[in-house]
């Protein structure tokens, strides 16, 4: 019987995998003159390109994938000292659009943001609900603010066409006064009496959430680290590593606003994933083993940040993490709190 399962899973996946290649030769040919067009161009800025660099991916269109492409389409972008782009240099050389977050648009190619900010992290998925969305829609008036890139890709049909998913996320709602707030460490961690199924499916596989304020004269600065489930992973240069984000952000309390907000992905090794997951902000400061991970930056804002700004991108950089949401109010989002009462419930009711 296993086996006959096993059999007709492989059977579909196999059909799957063909109907995703027949799929992508129907729209790399649908797109044939746009495609010819951008390989024209490429090549008078002596970037040679082929079939091979050239994929449809659903969640985006027709993909040209060549490394570094996006500098050489646009050398007169400029990377800051953290591997970010300015918002106002992008919106100088390429059109943004309010209603396709996450693209910027050129004559004939579109650039995007990094592939951090989409679901998994994988670049073939679409945006994580609703960070993009979000800062698409900011008012940048007294914030400079800067978004790391996808370097080696850029889209190919340039339209308004976009991927619409049904599920999204909704910020947590923050009413403390940060300036009362203590300094100190918090490590947030789902349910102990949930399997495990169910902490991946509510809970995103989120593993622990840690925080950290501290003071500084008048500086007040946060910090917090999202660590999901042990199979949550990523190749990287040919390693392997778990993805943690990663915010920052100083809060001046002279102005009550926040001066500077930014988020980053570190890349733990295993070994230093099982080290830190369950401890704190203090580890390197109590543990022989001292973790100094890779850290990549995302965003970052400067300026004048508000608290409710802060608590709107932390809650979707953070995306699907009901742990953010119970450190922001207090509590787990409302329909999850019905869901636990009724898994307890019928769980009480089996025993």
């Amino acid at each position: 019987m296993a086996e006959t399962r096993k059999s007709e899973e492989e059977e579909w996946l196999e059909n799957y995998r063909k109907e995703l290649e027949q799929q992508n030769k129907m729209m790399l040919s649908k797109y044939e003159k746009v495609i010819e067009d951008f390989v024209q161009h490429c090549k008078s800025i002596n970037v040679a390109l082929d079939s091979e660099s050239f994929t449809f991916t659903p969640t985006i269109g027709v993909v040209c994938e060549h490394p570094n492409i996006l500098s050489k389409l646009v050398p007169s972008l400029t990377q800051d000292k953290e591997g970010l782009y300015s918002w106002g240099e992008l919106s100088t050389y390429l059109k943004i659009n309010g209603c396709n977050p996450g693209y910027f648009y050129a004559q004939n190619f579109m650039a995007m943001v990094s592939p951090v900010f989409r679901r998994g992290m994988h670049g073939v998925n679409n945006w994580d609900p609703r960070f993009i969305d979000e800062f698409w829609g900011l008012s940048m008036e007294g914030i400079e603010a800067y978004l790391s890139l996808d370097l080696n890709r850029v889209r190919v049909n340039v339209d308004n066409s976009c991927y619409m998913e049904a599920d999204t996320w909704f910020g947590a709602p923050f009413n403390e006064d940060i300036a009362k707030i203590a300094d100190g460490v918090s490590h947030l961690r789902p349910p102990s009496d949930l399997d495990e199924s169910y902490l991946d499916f509510l809970f995103k596989d989120a593993y622990a959430l840690d925080i950290c304020w501290s003071t500084k004269g008048s500086i007040k600065s946060f910090q917090a680290l999202e660590f999901k489930g042990p199979k949550n992973v990523i190749q990287k240069n040919g390693d392997t590593f778990h993805p943690v984000r990663y915010i920052h952000a100083e809060y001046d309390l002279n102005k009550s606003e926040f001066r500077h907000f930014d988020g980053a992905t570190q890349y733990h090794t295993p070994e230093e994933y099982l080290a830190r997951r369950d401890s704190n902000f203090r580890h390197n400061v109590k543990e022989d083993m001292k973790i100094k991970p890779e850290s990549i930056k995302s965003f970052k804002l400067n300026g004048s940040v508000s608290v409710e700004l802060w608590t709107k991108l932390s809650s979707h950089f953070f995306a699907s993490n009901p742990l953010i949401y119970e450190y922001f109010s207090g509590s787990y989002p409302p329909h999850l709190v019905d869901t636990l009462e009724k898994i307890r419930a019928r769980s009480e009711g089996n025993t």
